[in-house]
């Protein structure tokens, strides 16, 4: 387990517990290391949700991913998104920032 300041130093997103509630998760990822918020996205839903990336839905089906990463193309770091993917809520930043909050009660079993 990391700390909370975690950087997204690591090419993996990480888990951070939120708040002591169990059923709920918080996955934080830089999308900068990845070079598209579109792609990171994905990858920190699917560990988040312990999947394959291969097993979400497509990204496109929530959000126009192309839109996405043209948005936080140079942009500056005041520029976020938030949105619902694949059952979890998705934050990102203009600062590389992406957060992935799971509420285990809202999620279908499999």
């Amino acid at each position: 387990m990391h700390d909370d300041r975690d950087e997204g130093g690591d090419s993996d997103p990480t888990d951070h517990p939120e708040s002591t509630d169990p059923s709920s998760t918080t996955v934080r990822h830089n999308w900068r290391k990845s070079g598209r918020p579109s792609v990171a996205i994905v990858g920190a839903v699917a560990a988040a949700n312990n999947r394959e990336t291969t097993g979400l839905p497509p990204l496109q089906e929530t959000i126009e991913a192309d839109a996405l990463n043209a948005l936080f193309d140079g942009q500056s770091s005041s520029v976020a998104v938030s949105f619902q993917y694949a059952d979890t809520d998705v934050s990102v930043t203009g600062d590389g920032s992406i957060e992935v909050r799971v509420d285990g009660h809202s999620r279908e079993s499999e």
